[in-house]
């Protein structure tokens, strides 16, 4: 099943700009929240729902928005480890900012989801 779930997301992303530009939305704001690293991101993602996030999405995703400027990485040291942990650059923040337009709704989409989420 999990297995079917991220294939049809697969193919929604890249057949469906506007929903890849909702995924690179999302990234943004989740890295905005805190310095993070991509294992702590695939977990969260994974723990809470999003089994399909997987290290094979989360990784080719974060290298694009690297190269694209909107994050940048550093090593950041945890015990004897040394991780790399992304953080929004100031275009990552405008481009988080800007892309709200994308979530604007009809008020009846709006109120469904507001239902659905309750």
């Amino acid at each position: 099943m999990n297995s079917i779930k991220g294939y049809l997301f697969d193919a929604i992303c890249y057949c469906h700009p506007r929903m890849l530009q909702k995924l690179h939305l999302f990234m943004l704001w989740f890295i905005g929240r805190k310095e993070i690293h991509g294992y702590e991101i695939t977990n969260t993602l994974r723990k809470n729902g999003l089994d399909f996030f997987g290290p094979s999405r989360i990784y080719p995703l974060l290298s694009d928005m690297l190269k694209a400027g909107l994050i940048s990485q550093k090593e950041k040291k945890q015990g004897k480890r040394v991780r790399k942990v992304y953080v929004l650059t100031k275009k990552g923040k405008t481009a988080l900012s800007n892309g709200k337009s994308l979530f604007k709704m009809k008020s009846v989409v709006r109120e469904f989801l507001k239902e659905m989420l309750s």
